[in-house]
């Protein structure tokens, strides 16, 4: 009989370690830019590439397998292979791993916000406002 509740108790820690790593590894591509789209952000704000992401109370992780560099609007951007911040409906804040090239130097984008139709990008002391629809598409890396 010992050796069957050892048996049970092994099959039973085993499930709910299982269970456990399953629900800890990063969660798929497509969600990624269907969650950008839950708090009202168009995918196109995050290039394809993305490896994973992960969320947790607002705060977010967005992972490359390395470096981008593109041009979007005539803008030069840079995402680092973290991307992370706080996001919210409508609002993302505390925002790292992203830099715009303006004039001669990078400064990082620190928040982007949606209205309505427009995304407003926030950079050091700089914003500027675009068409939400510049960014229905993930640009390519």
């Amino acid at each position: 009989m010992p050796n069957h509740c050892l048996l049970l108790t092994v099959t039973t820690v085993a499930a709910v370690l299982l269970t456990a790593a399953s629900a800890n590894r990063p969660r798929t591509i497509l969600n990624a830019y269907k969650m950008l789209e839950k708090y009202g952000f168009p995918r196109g704000i995050i290039p394809q590439g993305m490896q994973s992401y992960e969320i947790q109370d607002g705060f977010f992780e967005v992972h490359f397998s390395g470096d981008c560099n593109l041009r979007m609007d005539g803008f030069s951007l840079h995402y680092s292979s973290r991307v992370a911040g706080n996001i919210q409906n409508g609002t993302i804040s505390g925002l790292e791993g992203v830099k715009v090239k303006i004039v001669v130097a990078w400064v990082g984008i620190r928040e982007v916000s949606r209205n309505g139709g427009e995304i407003r990008v926030h950079a050091g002391v700089v914003s500027k406002s675009f068409p939400a629809g510049d960014f229905s598409v993930s640009p390519q890396c």
